[in-house]
């Protein structure tokens, strides 16, 4: 006769734990690093334009790729993007000013501002622009 031995009750419970929490602090840790570089400048865009909830992300689009180092800005606007052309400007050149204020701009070779405007129960509106370092602002 072969003996069968199964895991229950007691250790069962502690492994789905201690898999839960390894699951959990992997995560956290991704997240960490994955949004601390840029948390300064989320949190000065989120201060500056309100319900904005601004998303702020950097690097290559590949990194085996020759392409140039990007900042990627993505926030929600409150108005008609096609509609407001002056508030449209004045918004990007207000958030590449703090962006250039806060040094994020220094390791980029180019910045990528995306604006989208929801309006209730329709598609998103989107407005994008690239801006290259030679026409960043200085800080």
């Amino acid at each position: 006769m072969s003996s069968k031995r199964s895991l229950t009750g007691k250790p069962v419970v502690f492994g789905m734990f201690l898999f839960a929490l390894m699951v959990s602090i992997g995560l956290w840790s991704y997240w960490e690093l994955h949004t601390q570089p840029f948390r300064t400048l989320t949190d000065q865009l989120g201060d500056t334009f309100p319900h904005s909830n601004p998303r702020v992300e950097g690097g290559k689009h590949g990194m085996h790729k020759q392409t140039p180092l990007v900042l990627r800005i993505v926030m929600r606007v409150s108005y008609d993007l096609t509609l407001n052309e002056q508030k449209y400007q004045k918004q990007v050149s207000e958030i590449l000013s703090i962006a250039a204020q806060s040094g994020m701009l220094k390791k980029y070779e180019e910045c990528e501002i995306h604006l989208y405007y929801q309006p209730a129960e329709q598609k998103p509106a989107v407005r994008s622009i690239t801006i290259s370092a030679v026409d960043f602002p200085k800080s």
